[in-house]
């Protein structure tokens, strides 16, 4: 969760690169109440959403415990993959250098 309260203290400069933040959590077993309490105690703005039988989350994320973020294109393309472990996940400025590096 101090990811996403990091990464919202600089929600505009992702918003100025047409950046939109979808957060998929593949532990949270409280469903969508839990996803509500995250929400609710981070003061996120960015989409949550969840993948409990990692149907989807397999294809990126291959390995267990692994937190890694990706930049996806608009078609679906990876664009850029930003190693993360449990305690040190990706930063906004890791991002933002990454996003604004694509954008050219």
């Amino acid at each position: 969760m101090r990811q996403l309260v990091q990464l919202q203290k600089q929600a505009d400069d992702f918003k100025t690169l047409h950046t939109e933040m979808i957060f998929v959590f593949r532990e949270e077993k409280s469903g969508v109440d839990g996803l509500r309490k995250i929400k609710d105690r981070t003061k996120t703005g960015f989409t949550l959403t969840f993948d409990l039988d990692k149907k989807s989350t397999k294809a990126y994320s291959t390995k267990r415990m692994t937190f890694d973020n990706f930049v996806i294109d608009r078609k679906g393309n990876v664009q850029a993959i930003i190693d993360g472990t449990l305690r040190d996940r990706a930063t906004a400025d890791e991002l933002l250098k990454v996003l604004r590096k694509l954008e050219g």
